[in-house]
């Protein structure tokens, strides 16, 4: 029960962190700082997630110390978001200027 606990929380928890960091990748333009603001708000939106699921199973009454899971999740999540981000982004015609 516990593997299977633990990479179902990981697999929350980055699909978590993964959404804020495909936003910004697959909405801005370009600029140095893309990567780097989409990858932080990934975290930190999985960081707050983890929290949050955290403390929702532990009001009902589930004590599950799974931090590491959800610490992974929260860290390898965006890196996903921003790959999707820009998988999908590619797919975009280029303007050209005249």
């Amino acid at each position: 029960m516990a593997v299977d606990a633990s990479a179902l929380l990981t697999v929350t928890v980055g699909m978590i962190a993964a959404l804020p960091a495909y936003y910004f990748t697959h909405r801005s333009g370009r600029g140095r700082a893309r990567g780097a603001i989409a990858y932080l708000s990934g975290l930190v939106v999985g960081i707050l997630g983890a929290v949050v699921l955290f403390q929702v199973l532990h009001a009902l009454a589930l004590n599950m110390t799974f931090a590491g899971a959800a610490l992974a999740g929260a860290f390898f999540g965006p890196f996903a978001g921003l790959l999707w981000g820009v998988w999908v982004r590619t797919g975009r015609k280029k303007r050209h200027r005249a």
